[in-house]
């Protein structure tokens, strides 16, 4: 059964986004990868007010709402990982960065959700702060709820 597409959708994958929870499909296309340079340096630029932070646990949130034209794909946001200076070796870091898209590729859309009807976008940067050992249960118990705690922040503003 098909749910048919909101009237938000000014997008052809919308009809993905307004499905059920348990229809959709959790797949993170490249074009929701944050990759630009400039976006990303605009996420730690300390002097920026615009720039929203959650720590929770071993993982903090950076997250910034931007014009859909800035991120140069119509998409409701973009993310990037980050494993943290702990992580020495490239198999750390590389095992910490799939535990990151892994976690949020299952609850991606407590922020996709937000971002679908709205003209702007979000950019946001994940980032594991703790040691690599304890990467696997920090990420998998830290991440959904730093992601509902940035979601509550933009339901906020939207009311």
């Amino acid at each position: 059964m098909r749910i048919p597409a909101s009237p938000c959708s000014h997008t052809p994958s919308v009809s993905d986004h307004c499905a059920r929870s348990d229809e959709r499909r959790r797949t993170f296309p490249p074009s929701y990868r944050l990759k630009r340079r400039r976006l990303i340096r605009s996420l730690f630029d300390r002097g920026r007010d615009d720039v929203q932070t959650v720590a929770v646990g071993c993982v903090r949130v950076l997250c910034r709402v931007v014009e859909r034209e800035a991120l140069g794909q119509d998409v409701p946001l973009q993310v990037g990982f980050a494993p943290g200076s702990r992580a020495e070796s490239g198999v750390e870091r590389n095992r910490i960065r799939r535990l990151l898209r892994e976690v949020y590729r299952v609850h991606q859309y407590t922020l996709v959700d937000l971002f679908v009807c709205r003209p702007d976008a979000l950019i946001v940067m994940m980032l594991f702060r703790g040691a690599p050992e304890q990467a696997e249960d920090g990420i998998e118990r830290d991440l959904p709820r730093a992601m509902g705690q940035v979601a509550a922040r933009f339901e906020e503003g939207a009311t």
